[in-house]
């Protein structure tokens, strides 16, 4: 009676523990990012300062950091879900200077962007610090 009872209770807590996983494509979401620069000077890299830069979900407060960028272009999976985000990047140019850069256009509560697909996308317009 007792081997019943413990093979009836392994039963159950396997069924349980299976029936709680989720579709990965049903949690997350691929989140494709486009960077727009101030102007038009060329330049040569963009340096991500992840001290500064991060996706925040605002329900789970949850923070993310930035991802590194190439060329112009950078891409993330998340959980989905609503965030805030701020990016601040060091722009070195082909000229040699280097210039502080950011997109703070969704660092508040109240600008925050839902992202509940499976495949999303954003335009960054990068400002100018300094």
């Amino acid at each position: 009676m007792i081997n019943y009872i413990k093979y009836t209770l392994l039963v159950l807590v396997v069924s349980l523990l299976s029936g709680c996983e989720k579709d990965h494509d049903s949690i997350f979401t691929q989140l494709d990012i486009r960077i727009v620069m101030p102007d038009t000077t060329p330049f040569k890299q963009l340096n991500v300062v992840s001290a500064k830069s991060h996706f925040k979900n605002i329900n789970t407060y949850e923070q993310v950091e930035f991802p590194s960028i190439s060329g112009n272009k950078a891409a993330i999976e998340l959980r989905k879900g609503v965030y805030t985000l701020i990016l601040e990047v060091e722009a070195e140019y082909k000229d040699g200077s280097t210039k502080l850069l950011r997109n703070a256009d969704y660092n508040q509560t109240t600008q925050a962007l839902t992202w509940v697909e499976g495949h999303e996308s954003i335009v960054l317009l990068l400002k100018s610090i300094n």
